[in-house]
């Protein structure tokens, strides 16, 4: 059996081969099938139901600060691939959102993706709320197996109300939450909009708190643009704008951020950007970051200013909290502009408070950067990209492998994902060569009928079909990547398996 090493970011993505999509219509109705356990979740099966658990969440108002949590060790999972109908005008109100701080509203359950795509979500307009995603609040929950993809998230002329408030494509805020296998390729743009005390931005997840999340990555650009500050403390990065004693890994940032701010800051005190992370205390291992960094920040009193920093993976410790970061590193260029401002700028780390404790080991960051402290190593894009970087980054284990597809701009992925097997894939069919350039063989048992071949992006789209002459299949005009190929069998049985494209 021949194993063969992929460096294909694409198969990340998890997404459905040839999956059925259900368009949100704007409507919602109750699930019918399943009782909510672990071994019989409620079954999403469509978009409108997707709507009724956030209809659920969102109905009930509680004052005096109480919290109520949705849904309790109950268990969801997502059957099909979801458009919420955003460019088509439909406003989605995230699931368990919090009005402001007096109604209170959290979702308790467990949520399974089914490694589904939800497409197209247009996020309410956040003004007023705390907490904004498809999630707004969970807490002692999980999330798994998600793609988040298709247009951007616009929210022009808005308001989160903080102390603080949170923002991210999939979770506003999670308290002691599980999220594993998510991913995030939409861009996000927020123009306009003025945040109160602590309000923090992720690509992914805005704060998160003593939670562990694992196998999440950020594709899509965060755009912020003229926004005001009222009160102190603002974080940005590509994965979480706050981890607070979280530990994270194998996560990744390849979307760039672009940060400006004006306006009345008399009260702003510090703003931090990481390529994964804006501020974080806990653990963070196996990371990269290839995303651009650029904050420009331009205030009213420079004196009342703490810092402005920004780092590749963190762009800052916690006061009086523990941070270590490693066998990670950060291959971007970063850029802070702004008058009269404190200003920070690290490989790793972008600031660290006098009271907080930092530790990186086995990081490394481009040396094109000017780095502020001593976390990490700096090392030239040249040797970034070279077998001796990845043999340096897997000292501890096999971690990273080549980016021999030239996915990440060429520096290294994660090798746990990228491995698939030239063998028999099912009962006697056989696909070969894989990779493969310009034809791929397929052969079959004696008995083994074939009934047709199709051919699908990473994203389910169908590239190629053949209904006849089953030996072999012309890939000559797919560019080169990684494919899923089905086989259809004359008794209805369908296999699947992956294939690569040189």
């Amino acid at each position: 059996m021949k194993k063969i090493t992929l460096i294909i970011i694409a198969v990340l993505m998890g997404l459905a081969l040839n999956a059925q999509i259900s368009v949100w219509d704007g409507t919602a109705e109750r699930w019918t099938h399943g009782s909510g356990t672990e071994d019989d979740p409620y079954l999403i099966e469509n978009a409108q139901q997707l709507a009724y658990l956030a209809v659920q969440t969102n109905e009930l108002h509680y004052s005096n600060y109480e919290y109520h949590n949705m849904y309790v060790d109950t268990c969801f999972l997502l059957t099909v691939d979801l458009d919420l109908g955003g460019e088509n005008g439909l406003e989605w109100e995230p699931i368990a959102q919090d009005g402001i701080s007096l109604q209170t509203r959290c979702f308790g359950g467990h949520f399974d993706g089914g490694y589904h795509t939800i497409s197209n979500i247009n996020i309410k307009d956040g003004s007023g709320r705390k907490f904004i995603g498809l999630f707004g609040h969970i807490e002692d929950g999980s999330i798994k197996n998600i793609t988040i993809n298709g247009a951007n998230i616009d929210l022009p002329s808005f308001h989160l109300l903080g102390i603080p408030g949170g923002l991210g494509i999939l979770v506003g805020y999670g308290k002691n939450v599980t999220v594993d296998h998510c991913f995030n390729n939409v861009s996000m743009v927020l123009e306009y909009g003025s945040f109160e005390f602590g309000s923090l931005f992720g690509g992914l997840f805005g704060r998160m708190e003593n939670s562990t999340i694992t196998d999440c990555h950020n594709n899509g650009n965060m755009t912020i643009l003229e926004v005001k500050t009222n009160y102190s403390g603002l974080a940005f990065g590509g994965i979480c704008g706050s981890l607070y004693e979280c530990n994270i890994d194998y996560c990744s940032n390849q979307g760039n951020l672009f940060i400006t701010q004006s306006g009345n800051n008399n009260f702003a005190e510090e703003e931090f950007c990481g390529g994964i992370v804006g501020i974080m205390s806990g653990s963070m291992t196996n990371c990269y970051n290839t995303g651009y960094l650029e904050m420009n920040v331009a205030i009213n009193e420079p004196s009342s200013f703490i810092a402005t920093a920004s780092g590749g993976l963190v762009g800052s410790t916690m006061s009086e909290k523990d941070l270590s970061v490693t066998n990670s590193y950060s291959a971007t260029d970063i850029n802070i502009t702004g008058e009269n401002i404190p200003s920070f700028i690290g490989g790793i780390i972008g600031y660290k408070f006098d009271d907080a404790q930092a530790v990186s080991t086995n990081c490394y960051y481009l040396d094109i950067i000017e780095s502020d402290n001593e976390y990490g190593i700096p090392q030239s894009e040249a040797f970034m990209k070279t077998q001796d970087f990845v043999n340096l980054l897997n000292a501890n284990g096999d971690f990273y492998a080549m980016d021999i597809m030239n996915v990440n701009k060429g520096y290294p992925v994660f090798e746990r994902y990228y491995s698939v097997e030239e063998t028999d894939f099912a009962n006697g069919i056989s696909v070969y060569p894989n990779p493969a350039k310009d034809v791929v063989n397929i052969t079959f048992s004696n008995n083994a009928k074939c009934r047709s071949i199709d051919i699908y992006s990473i994203d389910g789209r169908l590239m190629k079909s053949q209904n006849d002459s089953f030996n072999k299949i012309n890939i000559a005009n797919l560019t080169p990547g990684l494919y899923l190929i089905k086989v259809r069998m004359s008794d209805g049985k369908e296999f699947t398996e992956k294939i690569v494209v040189k």
